[in-house]
């Protein structure tokens, strides 16, 4: 082999090992990190009435609200995304929270364990393995409260939507599921998550993905949301933007593929200077619905809602 050949493989090895090395040992702590992101808004800035709760989770308290609907159909356990809070300008929740009350749907919505204002147990994010136990804990909680009667709904965006998914696994019963850019492939997701955070190729963070998934014990697989959504028996909304670049397209359609009970609502084009988008970056169309087209969420959600609520069933429930 020519001496400039063996020098350049050489370099080569020694570039790989510099980046294979701390995307197996230290890169997937920084993924799973959570830093702080305490709640500083409340529902009564856009008028609507509500109330602090705490919600017994294990042995942990976690905080939320609660936020009656004025004329109730039914009530909504909200599940937010990884890194954020009950008010997660992404969405943005607390307009969100206004658009469901006033389609008749009470909200309970909680600081998942280690965001926002609830409790730290690890710090760490499980991508859904150890938030769901926090969901059917608001479960509870309704019950607990005496709010019993009208049907349930479960509502989760991205790592909320595999939070979802993981506690209708594990018994949580509702009447329907409501997903928004969920997700549903966690290597996937950790891989193009690279590529936001740094700009760099999402095919150099495979090594850290897989490392993340496998020792840190994250969902993958058959374990992940996506297989596991596709055995739910439950009516199931999945609005998806269609140019996500981390809960991506292809898992939402092969989840709506292989589960009749689901209906996929991919949300209309925005475009990459729309201003929407303002301040996201490479985040772009991610859980960008119901900001960017607000009122085609709310029909698509009417609509939903319609089919899963019929009129007569509330009547009778009333």
């Amino acid at each position: 082999m020519h001496p400039f050949a063996r020098r350049g493989l050489l370099a080569l090895a020694v570039l790989l090992a510099i980046w294979i090395l701390p995307s197996l040992f230290y890169f997937p702590g920084l993924a799973t990190q959570v830093g702080d992101n305490p709640v500083t808004t409340t529902p009564g800035e856009l008028g609507l009435q509500y109330e602090e709760v705490i919600v017994p989770s294990g042995e942990l308290d976690l905080v939320g609200w609660w936020i009656p609907a004025p004329e109730p159909r039914a009530v909504m356990l909200f599940a937010h995304g990884a890194g954020s809070n009950r008010t997660s300008w992404f969405l943005p929740s607390l307009a969100f929270y206004r658009t469901m009350t006033e389609l008749g749907v009470s909200v309970l919505t909680i600081d998942l364990r280690n965001h926002g204002n609830s409790p730290h147990s690890d710090g760490k994010l499980g991508m859904g393995r150890t938030e769901w136990p926090d969901l059917i804990a608001a479960a509870a909680w309704l019950d607990d409260q005496g709010h019993t009667e009208l049907p349930r709904l479960a509502m989760g965006l991205s790592m909320g939507g595999a939070t979802a998914v993981y506690a209708l696994h594990r018994g949580l019963s509702v009447n329907a599921l409501l997903l928004l850019d969920p997700l549903l492939n966690t290597r996937d997701a950790l891989a193009h998550g690279g590529w936001i955070a740094y700009g760099l190729p999402s095919w150099l963070f495979h090594p850290m993905a897989w490392a993340t998934v496998t020792l840190g014990a994250l969902p993958s697989l058959d374990a992940d949301a996506g297989v596991l959504a596709a055995t739910l028996e439950v009516p199931t909304l999945l609005i998806q933007d269609a140019s996500d670049p981390i809960t991506r397209l292809p898992f939402a359609e092969e989840l709506a593929a292989g589960n009749p009970m689901l209906t996929l609502a991919i949300a209309p084009d925005t475009p990459q200077d729309a201003d929407c988008l303002e301040n996201k970056g490479r985040w772009g169309t991610h859980v960008a619905a119901f900001k960017c087209h607000p009122k085609w969420t709310r029909s698509t959600l009417e609509d939903f809602l319609s089919k899963v609520l019929p009129e007569a069933q509330l009547t009778a429930r009333r």
